[in-house]
């Protein structure tokens, strides 16, 4: 089916803009995107909830997300701003509940549209999210399993999981390409005296410092993380228990990820 992109504005101009950047973007991914039924949708507001401090919502520092749109919703509570859902989702008469167009979702915030960088960026970080779930999606589902507290008790980072490392890598170089090197640059400086969190700023700053011309392994670099998270094998374990019943997990085996580290 390919990717779907819907610009949400009521000025044609920047409306064709943003599409034109989405394109463009797509491009650089070429045939690296799984034929998988995609919505990149570009807002013209804030999704508030999603902006709301965990666990309710993302956090304020949230620019955009993908999810895979199961059981028709995700994060079972957030509202859908009504444009959305009536993209994802076509009433129907005959039976209970709606029939979805769409089994994945980019959603991108208006203020991340505001920017040109900052959509190209955003929208390639999670367009490479959304390739890691097409063609390594046991790498990305075993990366999302590890939560923030123990990521904070062995003192790393979000660029530190490598699924979210990689992502940064594929948005800074389609950013470069498609902005330019001082684009980047200043737009991240930006991001970085904007910071809200003192996580948030070192982010950037990691994304300030990379260099995306360095190849990446996804699966070594996955194992290599493993190594520091032996100590809490027994609550990832936990975790992959309680998720038997979603498909993305039900056949992981981490021992796979913990012996090849140890």
């Amino acid at each position: 089916m390919g990717v779907t992109v819907e610009v949400i504005s009521s000025d044609a101009a920047v409306k064709a803009t943003r599409e034109a950047a989405a394109l463009r973007v797509l491009e650089e991914f070429g045939d690296g995107l799984p034929e998988l039924r995609l919505l990149a949708f570009f807002d013209d507001h804030d999704w508030s909830e999603i902006k709301s401090p965990p666990p309710w919502g993302l956090g304020p520092e949230n620019r955009g997300f993908y999810t895979a749109i199961k059981k028709n919703t995700f994060r079972g509570n957030w509202n859908w701003p009504q444009c959305l859902t009536d993209k994802v989702f076509r009433k129907t008469y005959w039976a209970p509940g709606d029939e979805r167009f769409f089994d994945h979702l980019i959603y991108l915030h208006g203020t991340t549209c505001d920017d040109a960088t900052g959509l190209v960026m955003t929208f390639s970080h999670e367009l490479q999210h959304f390739a890691q779930y097409g063609f390594r999606r046991e790498l990305w589902a075993v990366g999302r399993l590890i939560p923030k507290e123990i990521i904070d008790s062995i003192r790393l980072n979000w660029p530190d999981i490598p699924h979210e490392r990689e992502a940064r890598i594929t948005a800074k170089r389609v950013a470069t390409k498609l902005c330019g090197a001082d684009a980047v640059k200043e737009y991240v400086e930006r991001k970085i005296r904007e910071g809200n969190s003192a996580m948030e700023v070192e982010d950037w700053q990691f994304s300030l410092q990379l260099d995306p011309s360095i190849p990446y392994d996804l699966e070594a670099e996955t194992k290599r993380v493993f190594k520091k998270l032996e100590p809490h094998r027994q609550v990832l374990e936990k975790a992959l228990q309680g998720l038997q019943s979603d498909s993305d997990y039900k056949d992981i085996d981490l021992s796979a990820y913990f012996d090849a580290a140890s």
